[in-house]
Formats: structure tokens, sequence, C-alpha cells
């Protein structure tokens, strides 16, 4: 079962103008918030906003192995798991606006935490399931057919995920009035880590179809550690439109780019009745790619005394390069296979959402 754990924010900023914090972009670990909300004035300001977030991980497909039952040819994992990870994050900064100009800028940062337990459960009498791991080497295993062996297998996986991510970043806006309407262009340089720490824990069992009895048992464990470190950019605005004196709805867009870092460090082991399934791996591999990101964001402000403004927002964040494992693969037949490519660092594209909100309070005159 999937378990959530959602931290929301409500949490009080302090930062200089009436009109503030229509809009702001989510503390995600590529990018914690877009520019400045509108109507700052002059001189230095803080703010700080808390969140839920649901994070989209790749599909994990470490495990017990498939192969076709008569030819025994490659068929993958016998088990695929998507895993949503949920919780809790805070972003915030602290910046200036210089007079009389429009101009900001701004240091920021933002931190997520957030985990999930994922759950598979597998019955088959149409496949051979053995074990490959994740250096490529390569056991024995069963055939679970009622044409050929009279049995069927059962596997039951449980995947467990915990992620964290952190970004700093520093940002120039200038804020242009058109009309009523309050236009932000901005751009920002980033950087942050994330990771993202797995294991999967699998029972197989094998049954008699003449008895129903199970005959053989087995286990397959992993455990997987995914690092990624991002230096980037990104361009976008902000837009503040005022629906009353009191309440303002805005809108936040941005793209960016980012030199991506990853590393990963896997071991598996696995065991059964007949020791069919014993052996163990290890993998550590690198690699790098630049990645595409944005963000789009809607909120509101309403202004509960000329001091003070109550914030929402909702959001999405799309990533084109989240780090993944590729399962191990092997050519040709399992019995007579020794070994084949190993695990290693695939890429995937992934959308995750965020909601929270903040208070906005001015200091000074």
């Amino acid at each position: 079962m999937r378990q959530h754990i959602m931290a929301a924010g409500l949490v009080a900023a302090t930062v200089a103008g009436l009109d503030a914090a229509a809009s702001a972009q989510q503390a995600s670990p590529y990018a914690p918030r877009g520019a400045v909300s509108q109507g700052l004035e002059s001189g230095f300001y803080v703010w700080l906003d808390g969140a839920y977030h649901n994070v989209s991980l790749p599909a994990y497909r470490l495990g017990l192995h498939a192969a076709t039952r008569v030819a025994l040819q490659d068929r993958g994992s016998v088990q695929t798991i998507e895993p949503h990870v949920d919780g809790g994050g805070f972003r915030g900064a602290i910046g200036y606006a210089v007079p009389g100009t429009g101009a900001r800028f701004e240091f920021g940062g933002s931190y997520v935490q957030a985990k999930a337990s994922d759950s598979s459960f597998t019955s088959t009498s149409d496949m051979a399931i053995g074990t490959q791991f994740v250096d490529g080497r390569i056991g024995s295993g069963y055939v679970c057919s009622t044409a050929v062996f009279f049995g069927s297998c059962n596997v039951s996986g449980v995947l467990n995920s915990e992620y964290a991510a952190w970004q700093f970043n520093g940002k120039v806006a200038a804020e242009r009035t058109l009309g009523s309407v309050k236009l932000t262009p901005f751009v920002a340089v980033f950087g942050g880590n994330t990771r993202a720490l797995q294991s999967l824990s699998q029972s197989f069992a094998y049954i008699d179809n003449g008895t129903g009895l199970t005959t053989t048992t087995g286990r397959y464990s992993a455990n997987t550690d995914l690092k990624w470190t991002d230096i980037g950019a990104r361009a976008g605005f902000d837009l503040h439109v005022p629906v009353s004196a009191a309440l303002t709805i805005g809108f936040t867009g941005w793209l960016g780019a980012a030199g991506r870092e990853t590393s990963l460090s896997a071991r598996d082991s696995a065991s059964d009745t007949f020791a069919n399934f014993d052996g163990s791996g290890a993998l550590s591999t690198r690699d790098n790619k630049t990645v595409l990101l944005a963000n789009a964001e809607t909120g509101f402000a309403y202004k509960l005394t000329p001091a003070a403004a109550l914030r929402g927002f909702v959001g999405l964040n799309y990533d084109g390069g989240v780090p993944g494992i590729a399962t191990p693969s092997f050519a040709g037949s399992f019995a007579i296979a020794t070994s084949g490519p190993a695990a290693a660092i695939n890429y995937h594209s992934e959308t995750s959402y965020y909601a929270g909100g903040g208070v906005t309070v001015k200091f000074g005159p």
C-alpha cells in the first residue's frame, strides 16, 4: 500500500509591499519561485512559503527477471512499480527592490522531502522466473507453466521510496505596469541536489496446480541510491491582475534548462528453497545530461489588512530528464546466458504537482 506523508503550508513571510504575493512559484528541486510578488516598494524584503508536493518518479523495474517459458528469451522484470512520493516543502528568499526602477534582486532556496510505499502482486503460468542481478550476472530459476511443469508462480513486491531535494537560486526581476495589470519578467540561475533512495523486497512462491500447495519459496531484495546535481538557468514572468481592492489573482510561468550530473549505487541479492536464485550483485555508475525544465502556477492574494495578505497557489512542474534505472538484460536463452548488460541510468519525462499558501506581511512605512 502506498503511504502518504503530507506537509501543507500556510507559513508567515515578511515582505515589503501592500499588493504582494499574487503568485509564487513551486519550491521544487528545480525552481523555488518566480519573480518577486507584485507591488514591492524599495528596500529589503524576505518571504517564506510552505506547500504539499506530489512528485512523480520513473517506473522501478529491478527485481526477479522474466523469460519466455519455452525459448527462455528475455522479457525484462517480472514487476514494474510506478512510485509517486508525497510530502512537504518550503521555499523562501531575501531580496532588494531598487528605489524608483522596478528592478529587484533576490537570493532564495527551497527544500522538499517526500516518501511512498507501493506494492504489486503478479501471478503467472506463462513465463519463466529467475534472477539477473544489477551487475548483469544471471542465475537460474523456474518455469511457471501448467503445460510444462504443472505449476504457477506468484510474486509479491513492496517498493519503499524516500526523496529529498534542495536548491539555491539567484534572480533578477523587473516590474512593469500595464494599466492595472503588473507584468514582472525575470531571469534566474540555480543549483541544487536531489536524492532518491529506494528499496525493493519481493517474495516468490511456486504453486503446484494439482494440490494447490506451495513447493518452493524465494526472496529478492534491492537497494538503490540515485543522486543528481543541477546547475542551470531559467526565464519567465509573473502576471498580476486585481479583481477588487482586496483580491488579486496571478499566474507564473517559466522555461529553463540544467546540466545534470547523476550517480547510481545499487546492490541486490536473492535466494530460494533450492538455491536457483542464489547470488548478489553490485553496481556504481555515473552519467551527464542536459534537461529541459518548465513550471506553471496560478494563485491568489487576499488583502486582510493594509499590512497583511493571505495567499494560496497551485502549480505543475515538468522535468524532461528525471533519472531512473534501466533493468539489466540478456540475449539468447536464459538457460545458457552467463551475463548480460548491467542495469544503467536512464531518463524519463515526469510532471509533478504542488499546492500551498502563506501570509504576506509588510513592515515599515
